[in-house]
C-alpha cells in the first residue's frame, strides 16, 4: 500500500519539531549537511591531478 504524503501535514510537523526539539533539529541539519557534502579527500585528488597535469591540459587546448 502506498502512502501519500502531505507536504502542508509535514510542513507543519516540521515546525512544531523546530519550536519542541530545537537540539534534534539542529543535529539533523548538521548530518544532512555532512551527507550531501562533496567528499573533501576525493575533491582533493582531483585539484591535485588537474595541478599534475595543467601543463598537458594546457598543451592540447
Amino acid at each position: 500500500m502506498e502512502a501519500t504524503i502531505d507536504k502542508e501535514q509535514i510542513r507543519k510537523a516540521l515546525k512544531t519539531l523546530v519550536v519542541q526539539e530545537p537540539d534534534f533539529v539542529k543535529q539533523l541539519l548538521r548530518e544532512i549537511s555532512e551527507e550531501l557534502r562533496p567528499d573533501d579527500e576525493f575533491e582533493q585528488l582531483i585539484q591535485q591531478n588537474f595541478r599534475r597535469f595543467d601543463a598537458t591540459f594546457r598543451a592540447l587546448a
